[in-house]
């Protein structure tokens, strides 16, 4: 009998470890899963932080506060005589970006001979590996006067936008390829995409799109930042139009 009552304390000793093991295998497996959920959700807001908001930020942050944003010599569209101007910081590799460039087209619509478009290059190397390129590839058709065919096809194949791509899209849209190659291989106006960039970081641009708009009497502009509602951008053309020095 006592042999037994050993017997029956070694099972329970050995079941108790049994027991203490699984525990201790639940308690790191659980740890381990909410380690990863902590570092996703963090992952998350650090891409929402970088592309303010996923380029959707309430009105909240577009305050109304003016800004004075050189022009350059970057390319343009609409009327010379328009009242209103839109700049635009953008890449052709941002989803919001293209999303943007779709809400600009409807307001050229919307106003006709009152916008004049202009477009800078913004290219966030970090978050789209493929803009810089694609912002050299712009400049380089800007010099065979195809910018604007070659920058609406780069926004409507944003998802390809490798350097062979980029040399594919210059033959489709009917440019020189031998002067292109040349242009794009040899960075010939990196200093033109780099002069925006600089102009960017000097006004507080760090996401793409970001616009500004203002009437062209007005010396400073008002900023929105994302691919922002229609409505948004209407909103602050009217005043604009309605602007008195």
């Amino acid at each position: 009998m006592k042999k037994s009552g050993e017997n029956e304390e070694k099972e329970v000793s050995v079941e108790k470890k049994d027991n203490d093991k699984k525990k201790e295998k639940n308690s790191e497996r659980t740890e381990n899963i909410v380690a990863i959920v902590v570092f996703a959700f963090l992952i998350i807001i650090g891409i929402g932080i970088f592309t303010k908001g996923f380029g959707l930020l309430d009105n909240s942050d577009n305050s109304g506060d003016r800004f004075r944003v050189p022009l350059g010599n970057d390319p343009f569209m609409g009327s010379t005589n328009a009242s209103v101007v839109i700049i635009a910081f953008s890449n052709y590799e941002c989803p919001f970006c293209k999303k943007g460039e779709l809400i600009i087209q409807s307001l050229m619509n919307k106003y006709p001979d009152k916008i004049i478009y202009v477009f800078k290059e913004y290219p966030l190397i970090s978050a789209h590996p493929n803009s810089y390129s694609a912002a050299l590839a712009a400049e380089c058709a800007k010099e065979q006067n195809k910018y604007w065919e070659y920058h609406h096809y780069l926004f409507e194949h944003n998802d390809q936008l490798e350097v062979r791509y980029l040399k594919e899209y210059a033959t489709l849209t009917g440019l020189d390829s031998a002067r292109f190659d040349d242009c794009l291989d040899n960075q010939l106006y990196k200093s033109e995409v780099n002069l925006d960039m600089n102009h960017a970081s000097l006004i507080g641009v760090t996401g793409t799109p970001t616009f500004f708009i203002r009437n062209v009497r007005a010396p400073d502009a008002v900023r929105i930042i994302g691919a922002q509602p229609e409505a948004e951008f209407v909103k602050i053309i009217d005043s604009e139009l309605d602007y008195r020095p």
